[in-house]
């Protein structure tokens, strides 16, 4: 039997990101809903931990955000990875979980030298938005103190995660013009952070969101033992 001694190179399961661009019809319409949220201006830094000027709530009229972009690559996205289900905050044991909604939906406004540390987000899935960037990475890398470090990051958005080896590691995402109306869906659970930008007078914006499980749908046999329980509970007596 011939043998060519061949090697092939296989990964490990994981979950993976999600990004698109949206269309002008949709980035439209989170303007719209920020320009709503500006006139309500109901703060959501409180509740976040970013180290930046403002964060505001925003809301997703008739769920129309939720519905057009989110539900369905949502659904997906869980039901094909399922079983890597620990990654899922609010995964439950045994019960079946399709169907999600949105409950946490904000912007952010962030100027120089802001920043938002080292945090992940409550749910499932959240998910960011790039709506306005006002500075380009290539420039923010060529600012004198920047630019003779080894490790430029200064204006970054960056995820970071544990490699096979256990080794923490970071996925930078570069930030610029071309970024803008573009979203990343992932794991909520995921760390990440955003390096402040320099040299720069307007404001950064972003739209971020996390998706929950709207209910636990219990399987029938679990209603049985509830119900065979209460009877014979009710026999005792």
């Amino acid at each position: 039997m011939e043998n060519n001694n061949e090697w092939e190179a296989y990964e490990l399961p994981n979950l993976p990101l999600c990004r698109c661009k949206l269309s002008d019809d949709i980035v439209k319409y989170l303007w719209g809903s920020i320009e709503d949220a500006v006139d309500n201006s109901k703060s959501a830094k409180g509740h976040l931990a970013g180290n930046i000027s403002e964060s505001l709530y925003l809301n997703d009229k008739d769920d129309y955000f939720f519905n057009t972009i989110l539900k369905d690559i949502s659904k997906k996205y869980v039901a094909e990875h399922a079983h890597l289900a620990t990654a899922f905050r609010n995964s439950g044991s045994n019960f079946k979980m399709e169907e999600l909604i949105m409950r946490e939906f904000w912007v952010n406004s962030s100027r120089e030298t802001e920043f938002n540390p080292t945090h992940n987000h409550g749910g499932v899935l959240s998910f960011v938005i790039w709506m306005k960037i006002p500075t380009e990475w290539k420039d923010q890398y060529e600012i004198p103190f920047i630019e003779e470090s080894n490790t430029p990051m200064a204006s970054d958005f960056q995820f970071l995660y544990t490699d096979i080896g256990g080794q923490i590691q970071g996925h930078r995402i570069q930030m610029g013009s071309h970024m803008e109306g573009c979203m990343c869906l992932f794991p909520a659970t995921l760390i990440h952070q955003v390096y402040p930008f320099y040299n720069c007078k307007d404001d950064r914006v972003t739209i971020s969101g996390n998706l929950y499980f709207k209910d636990i749908t219990i399987p029938d046999e679990i209603h049985q033992m509830i119900k065979e329980y209460k009877e014979n509970d009710s026999d005792k007596k």
